[in-house]
């Protein structure tokens, strides 16, 4: 699984950065940061599988998602959305 820009769309790129890149204890990952309406903020990274874990997913393996905790846990999302599109709404 990779990490993937744009991460919603072309629209959004310049407000893409790239996190931990110089920084080999962690993987790098493209994060768009949004500002919702009411001020509301998020940071959004868009993944990629790859045909080897499409296959694992059409055959029942999980998403495991790992998040690291500096005190309170933070809230996550999770969405599906086609590449260069918005994630559908659940």
């Amino acid at each position: 699984m990779d990490s993937v820009s744009p991460v919603l769309t072309e629209a959004e790129v310049p407000s893409e950065q790239v996190i931990a890149l110089d920084n080999p204890e962690f993987y790098p990952i493209i994060v768009a940061r949004v500002v919702h309406p009411g001020g509301f903020l998020s940071s959004l990274t868009r993944f990629r599988f790859s045909d080897a874990e499409r296959d694992l997913i059409a055959n029942g393996a999980d998403l495991i998602l790992g998040q690291p905790h500096h005190g309170s846990m933070m809230p996550i999302s999770l969405g599906l959305a086609m590449a260069g599109e918005y994630p559908i709404a659940s």
